[in-house]
C-alpha cells in the first residue's frame, strides 16, 4: 500500500475549485500501472492519491478513508474490480469509480457499467483521457455538493432571488464547458457500438446477402448479424432498441451479449421461438424500468433446401417475395423482448426457392416522414428493383430520409435472396452533425371532432410514455361527445400498457366507444389477452377522420406515468388466469415500488 498526498499550494488546472480537492484510490496488481496513473493525477492536485495491489488492500483503504473516486482494475487476483465494486456498493457506496479493463474484458466492463460505474477506459488508456475521466468525476462530485450546499442555504437563510439565479447560471456554464467532452465520449461509444456490427458477410452457395446500415446519430439502438451456425445453417438476426442514444446504444450491446444460437448439448442451431424466449429471460431480468424493450426477428435458413424458420418479438413484419409477382407478410409472432416474463413466441416457416428474397428491417424504414415507405412500398420494390438489389436498399432508405427531421431513427436492412451472385455489407460511418439534438416521438396520437362525434387516432408504436396523455384525452372527449371513435388504421404495435389503457377506457363507457381500421396484428393483441370487451366494440365499417386532426400534446409527470403502468396491467391481469399469472410479477413489482395496496 502506498499513500501520496499533494503539496498544500494554491492554483491548479483552470476551472477548478479549491474546494474539491478529491482523496483518490488506485486499485492494481501492476505497480507500473499504479505508478502511471498516480503521475497522470499530479497535474490535477488531489488531495491524497491512495494505492492498493489488490482488492483485498482496498477494501481496507475504503473502510478507513473518505474515498471520492476509485480508478480500478477489472482483472486481478484475489478478488476483482467487479467483486469489488458489489462489496463497495453496500459497505461504502460513496465513491465514483473508473473501471481500467483490457479489449479482452470487454463484457466484464459492460458487468462494471451495470454496477454503477461512472466511466471505462481500455488498456493501455491515454494520459489526456484518464485525466478527462477523472475532471469529469471530480465535476460530478463538485455538482451534487454544489446541490447539496444550495439546498441548506434555500433552507436555513433567506438569499436574494438574484444570487440564486446567479449560482444556477454558473451550474449552467458548468455542464456548457463538458458538453465537448460528452461529445467524444459518443464517438467512442459509436466506436465500441459498432464493433457489433458484422465484418463480412458468410460464403453462401446459391444465396446473396445485402444489407444496409445507418445509425440515426452517433450511436444507435440497431443491431444485426448473420452467421453462418455450419457448413448448412445460416442464422439472421436484426433487433430495434426502444429509444435514441446511448440508452438504445447500450440495450443493443446487452441484446448482442446475451444471443446465443447454438444448443451444445444437442450440437444443434437452436430453434428461432427458443433463441427469443431465452433472450427475453436475460433481458427482462436486466431491464427493470418501464419502457425498456427491443423487437427483434431470428430466421434460421437451411441453405440447402431453402426451408426459412422465422420468428418475430415485436418487429416490423418481413417481407417475402417471389419471381411471379406474388407479396407476402411473415408477421410478428410475440411481444418485444424484456416486457413480459414467460411471452410464448410462434414460428413462421416459408419455402425459398430460386430467384425469392426476404426482407427484414427495422421500423425507422417506415417512420421516416410523409415519403417514408410503406409496406405495400416495400413488396413492390423487390418485385420491379431489378437485380441490383443494394440499390433497392439506397432507394428505400433515401425515400426514408427524405423527410426525416436531424433527429431521425437508425435505419437497419438486410435483404436475402436464392440466386447466385456477390453479397455486399453497407455500414457506412453517420454524416457528423453539430446540429442541437431534439427529442421526438415516433407515435402520433391526434385528436378531432365532426358531427358530434370524437376522434382519436394512433399511428406509430403506442407505449407507455404516452398511454398517460391517451388516457387523459379520451376521458376528455367522452365527457364533450356521445361517441368516441378511435382510429388504428396506421398503428403498428401497443405495448401492454397501451392496451390495458385501451381497455380501460372502452369499459369505461362501453356505449359510446367503437374502434375501426384495426390491423390484424393489433387484433391479434387483443385476441391473446382476453380483451374481449375491446373486440366487441370493433366495428366493420368505416367512417373518415375529420379534415382538421389536432396533436395531443399533454405528457404527463414520472408518477403519473407510472400509476398508469401500474393501473393498466391490473386491467389485464383481471381479463383471465393466464393474463394474472403473466402479468403478476408486474404488477406487485409496481405495487411496492408506489406503495399501493392491492386492489
Amino acid at each position: 500500500m502506498v499513500e501520496s498526498r499533494a503539496p498544500d499550494t494554491q492554483g491548479g488546472p483552470p476551472g477548478l475549485e479549491q474546494s474539491l480537492r478529491p482523496t483518490i484510490l488506485v486499485v492494481d496488481d501492476d505497480s507500473m500501472i499504479r505508478t502511471l496513473v498516480r503521475e497522470c493525477l499530479a497535474e490535477l492536485r488531489p488531495e491524497m492519491v491512495l494505492e492498493a495491489g489488490s482488492g483485498m488492500a482496498a477494501q481496507a483503504f475504503l473502510s478507513d478513508h473518505a474515498i471520492d473516486i476509485v480508478i480500478t482494475d477489472v482483472l486481478m487476483p484475489e478478488m476483482d474490480g467487479r467483486t469489488l465494486m458489489r462489496w463497495a456498493k453496500e459497505h461504502c457506496p460513496r465513491p465514483l469509480w473508473i473501471v481500467l479493463s483490457g479489449l479482452e474484458t470487454f463484457d466484464a466492463a459492460i458487468d462494471a457499467l451495470q454496477l454503477g460505474a461512472f466511466d471505462f477506459l481500455t488498456k493501455p488508456f491515454e494520459i489526456r483521457r484518464l485525466q478527462v475521466s477523472v475532471r469529469n468525476a471530480m465535476d460530478q462530485i463538485e455538482l451534487k455538493r454544489d446541490r447539496e450546499r444550495l439546498y441548506v442555504q434555500l433552507e436555513h437563510s433567506n438569499l436574494m432571488l438574484a444570487e440564486k439565479v446567479h449560482q444556477l447560471e454558473g451550474l449552467c456554464h458548468m455542464l456548457e464547458d463538458q458538453a465537448e467532452v460528452i461529445h467524444g465520449d459518443l464517438e467512442r461509444a459509436e466506436v465500441i457500438q459498432r464493433a457489433l456490427l458484422p465484418k463480412a458477410p458468410p460464403k453462401l452457395e446459391g444465396w446473396c446477402l445485402d444489407t444496409l446500415y445507418r445509425a440515426g446519430n452517433n450511436v444507435g439502438g440497431d443491431v444485426y448479424d448473420v452467421v453462418a451456425l455450419d457448413d448448412r445453417y445460416v442464422a439472421l438476426v436484426i433487433a430495434d432498441a426502444a429509444g435514441h442514444g446511448v440508452a438504445a446504444a447500450m440495450l443493443s450491446v446487452l441484446f448482442k451479449h446475451h444471443l446465443k444460437m447454438w444448443d451444445d448439448e444437442a450440437g444443434t442451431p437452436m430453434a428461432p421461438k427458443a433463441v427469443l424466449a431465452a433472450l427475453n429471460t436475460e433481458l427482462f431480468a436486466d431491464l427493470s424500468s418501464p419502457g425498456l424493450f427491443i423487437t427483434a426477428a431470428y430466421a434460421l435458413l437451411d441453405t440447402r433446401t431453402g426451408y426459412l424458420r422465422l420468428a418475430s418479438a415485436g418487429h416490423p413484419p418481413g417481407i417475402w417475395t417471389r419471381p411471379n409477382g406474388e407479396v407476402k407478410q411473415l408477421e410478428r409472432s410475440g411481444p418485444a423482448l424484456g416486457l413480459e416474463t414467460n411471452p410464448r413466441y410462434r414460428e413462421t416457416s416459408v419455402d425459398l426457392e430460386v430467384g425469392d428474397r426476404l426482407l427484414l428491417y427495422t421500423d425507422g424504414v417506415l417512420e421516416g416522414g410523409d415519403s417514408a415507405p410503406t409496406h405495400d412500398d416495400l413488396g413492390a420494390a423487390l418485385k420491379s428493383g431489378g437485380s441490383d438489389r443494394a440499390s433497392i436498399l439506397n432507394e428505400l432508405y433515401a425515400a426514408a430520409t427524405r423527410d426525416a427531421n436531424v433527429d431521425r431513427d437508425d435505419i437497419t436492412m438486410i435483404l436475402l435472396e436464392r440466386c447466385e451472385g456477390i453479397s455486399h455489407y453497407d455500414d457506412a460511418q453517420p454524416v457528423r452533425s453539430h446540429e442541437p439534438i431534439v427529442p421526438t416521438n415516433q407515435l402520433k396520437v391526434q385528436q378531432g371532432s365532426t358531427n358530434g362525434i370524437g376522434y382519436l387516432s394512433i399511428s406509430g408504436s403506442g407505449t407507455w410514455m404516452r398511454s398517460q396523455a391517451f388516457y387523459d384525452a379520451a376521458l376528455e372527449m367522452l365527457n364533450k361527445y356521445d361517441v368516441l371513435t378511435i382510429d388504428l388504421g396506421a398503428c403498428e404495435h401497443l405495448d401492454s400498457t397501451f392496451l390495458g389503457t385501451v381497455h380501460e377506457i372502452v369499459m369505461a363507457r362501453p356505449e359510446a366507444v367503437r374502434l375501426q381500421r384495426v390491423q390484424p396484428s393489433i387484433r391479434s393483441l387483443f385476441e391473446e389477452l382476453s380483451m374481449q370487451g375491446v373486440l366487441a366494440h370493433t366495428s366493420i365499417t368505416t367512417t373518415p377522420l375529420p379534415e382538421e386532426m389536432r396533436p395531443v400534446t399533454r405528457a404527463g409527470d414520472e408518477f403519473e406515468q407510472q400509476r398508469r403502468v401500474l393501473r393498466a396491467h391490473e386491467v389485464l391481469a383481471s381479463l383471465s388466469d393466464e393474463n394474472r399469472e403473466q402479468f403478476a410479477l408486474v404488477v406487485d413489482s409496481l405495487r411496492e415500488e408506489l406503495g399501493v395496496e392491492a386492489r
